[in-house]
């Protein structure tokens, strides 16, 4: 198994009879040559933005994001291999937000507010067409929001794991736009096993929400790691950064579709969740 990325890292340098870390570009037509023309299956990740921010400079969320992605479908194109690849797009920056609060199929309009949802989309039609013409077989993962490790603090996107590690540290999390805000949090155990069955193809083009099924406001969120950690969660407000007023509300993913033909379906609840990252996290 083969894995990409950008910067070699402590974390990549560790030794893994089952994983070789490969430093490259994927702006780059020879690395991604190279790469594709002895793999069978790819997990796609890679996106540099957040939906907070993403929309502060279009022409550069979309060089920095596109061109990338492109350049690696036109290295699949040239090389004729047919690989499967594994997407990971977005279920909560794609769909127009429901009403009333009920979940939302993969059959649900699509109206992204945020650039980063606009490319995410985007992505998808390109790999639409990639495989109608056969380049490839492809399985879109519309994923709700991971959790499941700490974050930097620093971050703009993980809301859990950024605010638990702003809780051990002893300092306000940082909360950005309302406080109502509804979405839907699947635990990563759940996601990689979302992907793992993925990885063998039903069809040449399948899309399936990746989610709990269950939504939770920031409030939620809030009271639940109040009560996980037994610490009293001082909140900061930031109504200003990106466009935070604007994204929607109430995604929340139906999961049906991938409970039925990839026999999946998060299995770990949202209390629990939370409660084994603090176990892990506050252990000595």
């Amino acid at each position: 198994m083969v894995a990409l990325t950008r910067t070699i890292g402590p974390t990549q340098t560790r030794q893994d009879a089952n994983l070789e870390w490969r430093q490259v570009d994927l702006a780059s037509a020879r690395d991604c040559e190279t790469f594709v023309s002895d793999v069978d299956a790819i997990v796609h990740l890679a996106h540099t933005n957040t939906p907070l921010t993403s929309n502060k400079n279009f022409p550069s969320d979309a060089a920095t994001n596109t061109a990338p992605t492109l350049t690696l479908l036109d290295a699949i194109r040239n090389a004729s291999s047919q690989p499967h690849l594994v997407f990971a797009s977005s279920g909560g920056a794609l769909y127009r937000p429901s009403v009333d609060g009920s979940p939302v199929d993969e059959e649900a309009p699509l109206e992204p507010l945020t650039s980063y949802g606009i490319l995410k989309l985007a992505f998808e039609h390109y790999l639409r067409m990639a495989a109608h013409s056969g380049w490839l077989t492809a399985t879109i993962l519309r994923i709700g929001n991971p959790y499941g490790v700490l974050l930097p603090p620093e971050r703009l996107q993980g809301l859990v794991g950024v605010a638990m590690r702003q809780i051990l540290d002893g300092r306000p999390v940082r909360v950005f736009g309302d406080l109502d805000n509804v979405r839907d949090y699947v635990h990563l155990d759940d996601v990689c096993r979302a992907f793992e069955r993925a990885l063998e193809p039903r069809t040449a083009l399948s899309v399936y929400n990746v989610g709990s099924g269950r939504g939770h406001s920031v409030r939620e969120v809030i009271a639940t790691l109040s009560a996980v950690t037994g610490t009293e969660v001082e909140i900061e407000r930031n109504e200003t950064l990106g466009d935070a007023k604007q994204l929607p509300h109430g995604v929340v993913l139906d999961v049906s579709k991938a409970r039925r033909e990839l026999d999946w379906q998060a299995e770990v609840g949202f209390s629990q969740g939370v409660a084994a990252m603090w176990d892990a996290s506050s252990r000595p």
